[in-house]
C-alpha cells in the first residue's frame, strides 16, 4: 500500500517517511484530503517508531502538505503544487552534491546535460 523504508538508507527514517507521502500524493496513490494512518497505524505497516512517524507528521504540517484535525487524524492538504516544489527542492539539493563534486573535475554543464538526457532516455 505505501512505500517501504530503507534502513541502509544515508536518509534519515524521518526524510524517507516524508517523501514516501508526497511521493504517493504525486503518484496518485493518495487523493486529497485522504485521511493518513495514524501515527500508531503508520509506524506498524513501516516498522518503525512512532515517534519517528509523529516528527515526520508535524514536518508535513509545518510544510503545509498535511493537515491535523482533532478528533480524526491527519488529512492530506489540496496542495499538490506545493508537493511538487517541495520534492523539486530535494532533488536540487541531491544534484548540488554531485555538480560541485563534477565541476571540480573540471566536467561541463553541457556534458552534464547530455548524460542526463541520455539516461533518461535509456528509461523509456
Amino acid at each position: 500500500m505505501w512505500f517501504r523504508i530503507d534502513l541502509r538508507s544515508p536518509e534519515t527514517i524521518n526524510e524517507q517517511i516524508k517523501r514516501g507521502i508526497k511521493e504517493s500524493v504525486l503518484k496518485g496513490e493518495v487523493t486529497d484530503e485522504e485521511l493518513l494512518p495514524s501515527i500508531r497505524e503508520m509506524a506498524s505497516i513501516l516498522r518503525v517508531n512512532p515517534n519517528t512517524v509523529a516528527r515526520a507528521y508535524r514536518e508535513l504540517e509545518s510544510e503545509g502538505i498535511i493537515i491535523a484535525r482533532q478528533g480524526l487524524g491527519y488529512l492530506l492538504a489540496k496542495n499538490r503544487e506545493k508537493i511538487r516544489e517541495s520534492l523539486l527542492e530535494s532533488l536540487q539539493e541531491e544534484f548540488r552534491k554531485y555538480l560541485i563534486h563534477f565541476k571540480r573535475l573540471g566536467i561541463s554543464l553541457e556534458e552534464i546535460q547530455e548524460v542526463v538526457r541520455l539516461s533518461w532516455q535509456k528509461m523509456k
